[in-house]
C-alpha cells in the first residue's frame, strides 16, 4: 500500500509541476501555432500593421478618402477657365429666309443705279444651318467658389480623421482580440494540465475501494469532479476557437489561420505617464476632436456659401467660330464674341436668408459637438487610467493567491498520500489550486487588455498615413 501511494504521489507531483508552469505563463509546446517566445509588444505591432493593411473596413475608408481628395481637386478646378467646342448642323423647314426680304430691295437698287452691284440671290435662313464655335468661360469673381473649395477641404479632412479613428479602433480591437485568444489558450492548457490529476484520483479511488479502504461514494465524487472538468475544457475550447475566428476576421484571413503566441511575461505594460500627461496627449491626438474640428470648418464653409448669395458674380465669356448655310472658313464666315457677364440676385423669397440661418445653426451644432467630444475623451482617459491602476494591483493579489493555493495543495497532497487526508479534502485543494491558476491567467490578460484600452483612449499608438 505504501508503494502504491508513493507511485501516486510521484504522478501527482509531475502533473502539478506542469500545471504550475502553465499558470505562470510558459508557452506550451502542445499548442501547434505557438512558436518560440517573442515580445508581446513586437508581436502585436506586427499584427496591427497586418490588420491595418488588410482589413476591409479600413480599405473602404481609404477609398472614401481618395474620393474626398478628388472632390477637392474638382472644387479647385472651378477657378480655372472652361473651354469647349459646340457644333450644330440642322435641316430646316418653315424658317425665315432673309433673302426673301433682301433680294427685292437689292433688285430695286440695282435698277436705280443701272448696275448689278448688289446680289439678288441671297439665300440665308435664321437660324443658320450650321454653327460651330470654340467657347471659353472664366469666372472673375464668385465667392461661392471659395466656399465650395473650403467645404471640399473640410470634408476631406473629416473623412481622413474618420479613417484615422477607424484605424485606431482597429488597432485596439486586434490587440484585444489577440489577448482574448491567448487567454483562452492558457485557460485550456491549465485545465488540460489538471485532467491527469483527476484521472489519477479516479484510479486511486478504484484501488482503495478494491482494497476495502474506501466506500463507493469516494469514486463517485472523483468521477463527478472529472466530468465537470471535461465540461470546462469543452467550453474553454469552444471559446478559444471562437476567439481565433474573430481575430482572423479582423486580419482578413481564413478563420483557421495560425496565430502566434508570446511569452506571458512580455505582456504589455503601461507607459509611465501621469493622468494629466495622458489627457493632454489625448486632447491633442484623438481623431474625434479632429473630426469635430473638420465639422466646424465645414460649417464655416457653408456659411460663406450662403453669404455669397448677397454678392454679385462676374465672369468673362468668349467664343470664336463659323456659322452660315454651309461650312466656309474665311474672313466673311468666322464670328467672334467676348462678353463680361454680371449676375446679382436681388430677391428670391428669403431663400438666401434661410440658408444662411441654417449654416449658422450648423456651426453652433459643430461647436457643441466638439465640446461634447472633449468631455467624453476626458472621461474615457480617466476611466481607462483608473482601470489600469486597479488591474495592476490585482496582479500581486492573484500571484499571492496562486502561491498560497499551490502550497496548500502540496500539503494536502502529501497528507493524502500518507492516508491522513480524505479524498474530499484532496479534491477541494485541487479545485482551489486550479481556480487560482485560471484566476491568474484572467487577471494577467485583463491587465493587458486595460493597457490596450488606455493606449486607445490616450491615442498613444502612432498610426501610419
Amino acid at each position: 500500500m505504501a508503494m502504491f501511494h508513493t507511485r501516486s504521489t510521484f504522478t501527482t507531483q509531475r502533473w502539478l509541476i506542469a500545471a504550475v508552469a502553465v499558470a505562470r505563463g510558459v508557452t506550451s509546446a502542445a499548442v501547434a501555432d505557438a512558436q518560440a517566445p517573442v515580445s508581446a509588444r513586437q508581436l502585436l505591432d506586427g499584427y496591427v500593421a497586418e490588420a491595418l493593411a488588410a482589413n476591409l473596413s479600413i480599405a473602404q475608408q481609404s477609398a472614401a478618402l481618395t474620393r474626398a481628395n478628388a472632390g477637392v481637386r474638382e472644387a479647385s478646378g472651378r477657378f480655372l477657365p472652361t473651354v469647349g467646342v459646340n457644333a450644330r448642323y440642322s435641316e430646316l423647314s418653315g424658317v425665315v429666309n432673309i433673302g426673301d426680304f433682301i433680294n427685292p430691295a437689292y433688285t430695286a437698287l440695282n435698277q436705280l443705279i443701272g448696275q448689278s452691284r448688289f446680289p439678288t440671290d441671297v439665300n440665308t435662313t435664321l437660324p443658320f444651318r450650321q454653327e460651330t464655335k470654340l467657347e471659353l468661360m472664366q469666372p472673375l469673381f464668385n465667392d461661392a467658389l471659395f466656399g465650395a473649395r473650403a467645404a471640399a477641404r473640410a470634408q476631406r479632412d473629416l473623412v481622413g480623421a474618420t479613417r484615422k479613428g477607424a484605424m485606431r479602433q482597429l488597432a485596439a480591437d486586434i490587440q484585444q482580440a489577440w489577448l482574448g485568444y491567448a487567454s483562452t489558450v492558457r485557460a485550456v492548457e491549465t485545465l488540460e494540465a489538471t485532467l491527469p490529476l483527476l484521472d489519477e484520483n479516479v484510479r486511486v479511488s478504484e484501488r482503495l475501494i478494491g482494497a476495502g479502504q474506501a466506500t463507493p461514494d469516494v469514486l463517485l465524487r472523483a468521477r463527478v469532479e472529472r466530468s465537470e472538468l471535461l465540461q470546462q475544457i469543452e467550453e474553454a475550447t469552444r471559446q478559444r476557437e471562437a476567439a481565433r475566428r474573430g481575430f482572423n476576421l479582423l486580419r482578413n484571413r481564413d478563420e483557421d489561420s495560425a496565430i502566434t503566441l508570446a511569452d506571458d511575461s512580455t505582456l504589455l505594460r503601461v507607459d509611465s505617464l501621469s493622468r494629466r500627461d495622458l489627457l493632454a496627449h489625448a486632447l491633442t491626438h484623438r481623431e474625434e476632436l479632429a473630426q469635430a474640428g473638420s465639422g466646424i470648418s465645414l460649417a464655416r464653409a457653408q456659411q460663406r456659401i450662403a453669404s455669397s448669395a448677397y454678392l454679385p458674380n462676374l465672369a468673362l465669356a468668349a467664343s470664336y467660330g463659323v456659322q452660315g448655310d454651309r461650312y466656309r472658313f474665311n474672313n466673311r464666315s468666322d464670328v467672334g464674341l467676348a462678353s463680361l457677364v454680371l449676375s446679382w440676385n436681388a430677391f428670391n423669397g428669403g431663400q438666401d436668408a434661410a440658408r444662411r440661418e441654417q449654416a449658422n445653426a450648423t456651426h453652433s451644432e459643430a461647436e457643441y459637438r466638439r465640446r461634447e467630444a472633449e468631455r467624453a475623451i476626458t472621461l474615457q482617459v480617466g476611466n481607462a487610467y483608473d482601470a489600469v491602476q486597479s488591474a495592476r494591483s490585482t496582479l500581486v493579489s492573484a500571484a499571492d493567491r496562486l502561491a498560497s493555493a499551490q502550497r496548500a495543495f502540496s500539503l494536502v497532497q502529501r497528507r493524502f498520500a500518507e492516508g491522513l487526508a480524505t479524498p474530499v479534502e484532496f479534491l477541494s485543494a485541487r479545485t482551489a489550486f486550479t481556480s487560482a491558476a485560471i484566476n491568474q491567467v484572467i487577471t494577467r490578460f485583463t491587465f493587458a487588455t486595460r493597457v490596450v484600452e488606455l493606449e486607445r483612449a490616450a491615442a498613444l499608438r502612432a498610426l501610419p498615413h
